[in-house]
């Protein structure tokens, strides 16, 4: 055998050695029953693949990949909250979250990850605050908060987030009956949440109030309407 066919023969086994081990058949072995897991990063995190491990196939993230059951963020950038928070797919990343969200699929960020609140004792009150409501879109749209001490909890829940859960429209849920007018000059994200969390599809509000594109933007998400008095 000459060496141009030894080099053809090692490649060849290469790439076989790569998809079986891609299939889970490497050494003989059944093909995994384990459900994936990927973790949004290229940072070797062994506590984290340690902790998984007993119950995940645990994937660190590359553009090859095309799904998942679930997805951890360990690190949120500012760049990546601020993507997220407003449903740009501005990259591989971006674009990989947000297709696992709308496929349903489990997506767990780490608080500790969340790199904006490192800066809250030297941050504007309103830059913070502004991403404190990236933040709480991203659980409105699925993206589960969590500890790492409560990730593998989180993994393993099979539960949905409530506000995923509620149907706004349903006629099971008890809703109070004669709502308050709300007199606020400003009607801010944080208000409505406090009405959506009571089952309610609609919102009372004076005729002067003003309400904040975030607050806005829930009350579309949410399908909830708003009258004015």
């Amino acid at each position: 055998m000459n060496i141009e066919a030894l080099d053809r023969a090692a490649i060849i086994e290469a790439v076989t050695a790569e998809v079986m081990k891609r299939l889970g058949l490497a050494e003989g072995k059944p093909m995994a029953s384990k459900k994936q897991a990927v973790l949004l990063t290229a940072e070797p995190l062994p506590e984290l693949e340690k902790k998984l491990k007993p119950y995940y196939e645990v994937h660190y993230y590359d553009e090859a990949l095309r799904d998942c059951d679930v997805l951890i963020i360990p690190t949120i950038c500012i760049q990546l909250l601020s993507h997220l928070a407003n449903g740009i797919s501005a990259g591989p990343r971006e674009r990989f979250v947000l297709t696992m969200l709308l496929k349903g699929r489990k997506v767990i960020a780490l608080e500790e990850g969340l790199l904006y609140r490192k800066y809250k004792s030297t941050a504007p009150v309103l830059l913070y605050k502004m991403y404190d409501e990236f933040a709480d879109k991203l659980s409105n749209y699925g993206i589960r908060m969590a500890k790492e001490a409560e990730l593998l909890s989180a993994c393993m829940d099979e539960g949905r987030p409530m506000d995923m859960q509620a149907d706004p429209h349903s006629k099971s849920d008890k809703v109070p009956d004669d709502p308050e007018v709300l007199n606020r000059r400003v009607i801010t994200e944080a208000e409505v949440k406090k009405y959506r969390l009571q089952n309610r599809t609609e919102i009372v509000i004076d005729r002067h109030s003003i309400i904040t594109p975030l607050a806005q933007d829930y009350l579309r998400m949410q399908r909830m309407q708003v009258r004015r008095r």
